[in-house]
């Protein structure tokens, strides 16, 4: 959710993506929801702008921002998967705010407001400005998967991404790995691992699936934006 720190560390921020949200959630439903995990600051459900009704039809996915990574990750660990509006909803990093992060660099100095952050604000409030901040665009391979990756949660709190790669290595083709750490540079207890084909990946998820580790409970399973 922030910009990458070296080879298999990536820094956490405080904006989650939500998929699959039902047609008829608001971002006040989405508030109140996600408010079970921390201060939220900001949400957001993107609506097309020719769609029926007065604020157009929901894309069907938001935005929660909090006020800190570590309950932006809270939300990831304990959401995704819960049920919102009769729909159980995807909860994970916001590609878009980390890659644009990743562009204006690693600092952990304040940045500089994002352009039609304004726009998004007014939709806390019930304002129309809802989405038009971001153009309407899903973040990066939003709805698409390619099958190769797992996202892994529960990872123990010493683990680097050497420890999750040779760990996954038992099942062959793993082509990298990665742990999400926050700004103070802790593990957050999550992260992902690539494999070289489908297979690999469906067979991680079959041999780690609530598995046990040092204590901690595994939660392994395809990532389906990457």
């Amino acid at each position: 959710m922030d910009a990458t720190m070296g080879e298999g560390t990536i820094r956490l921020g405080k904006r989650c993506f939500v998929g699959n949200l039902a047609w008829k959630t608001s971002w006040q439903d989405l508030k109140d929801k996600f408010r079970e995990c921390g201060n939220v600051v900001y949400t957001n459900v993107m609506r097309d702008d020719d769609g029926e009704g007065q604020f157009g039809r929901s894309k069907g996915w938001g935005i929660v921002e909090f006020e800190s990574p570590e309950e932006a990750l809270h939300a990831i660990q304990t959401l995704n998967g819960a049920e919102l509006g009769g729909r159980r909803i995807l909860v994970r990093e916001d590609r878009e705010d980390r890659d644009v992060k990743q562009a204006e660099g690693a600092s952990d100095a304040p940045r500089a407001p994002r352009p039609g952050r304004g726009a998004g604000r007014a939709a806390t409030n019930g304002g129309r400005g809802a989405g038009r901040g971001r153009g309407g665009v899903p973040p990066e391979g939003a709805g698409e998967s390619s099958g190769l990756q797992v996202v892994v949660q529960g990872i123990p709190w010493a683990y680097t991404w050497r420890e999750l790669k040779d760990m996954f290595a038992e099942v062959g083709g793993v082509e990298r790995a990665d742990v999400v750490t926050g700004y103070d540079g802790r593990s957050r207890g999550y992260g992902t691992v690539k494999f070289t084909g489908k297979e690999f990946a469906d067979a991680a998820v079959a041999r780690f699936h609530e598995s046990e580790l040092e204590g901690r409970r595994l939660a392994v399973f395809i990532d389906r934006y990457q």
